[in-house]
């Protein structure tokens, strides 16, 4: 029993790894989509999510996140790329033999 309870078991935690990941990474890109609509420009860094900012127009806003979430366990820290001058980013992690990438 224990030879099939235990890889079941090991198979729930890694799809549960996978499922924060997923979910984390796409709160991360809707924060920095709130934030770029309110500066009119992404974030450089998501560290920059976490604090009240100012646009051009005086108005205050934020925090957008309270904190950047720590990637799951046995996970690489999740990866910011940002190209301001496209108005694009991506975010990224992987770990348990996959990525997780948006948007």
């Amino acid at each position: 029993l224990a030879t099939i309870a235990i890889p079941l078991y090991t198979n729930v935690q890694a799809r549960g790894r996978l499922a924060k990941a997923q979910e984390d990474s796409r709160t991360l890109a809707s924060a920095v989509s709130v934030y770029g609509a309110h500066m009119g420009a992404i974030p450089t860094a998501l560290t920059q999510l976490t604090t009240v900012s100012t646009n051009a127009l005086g108005l205050r806003a934020g925090p957008f996140m309270a904190s950047i979430p720590t990637a799951p366990g046995g996970w690489t820290p999740y990866a910011y790329t940002a190209n301001s001058a496209a108005g694009t980013f991506t975010i990224t992690t992987s770990g348990d033999g996959t990525s997780v990438a948006v948007p």
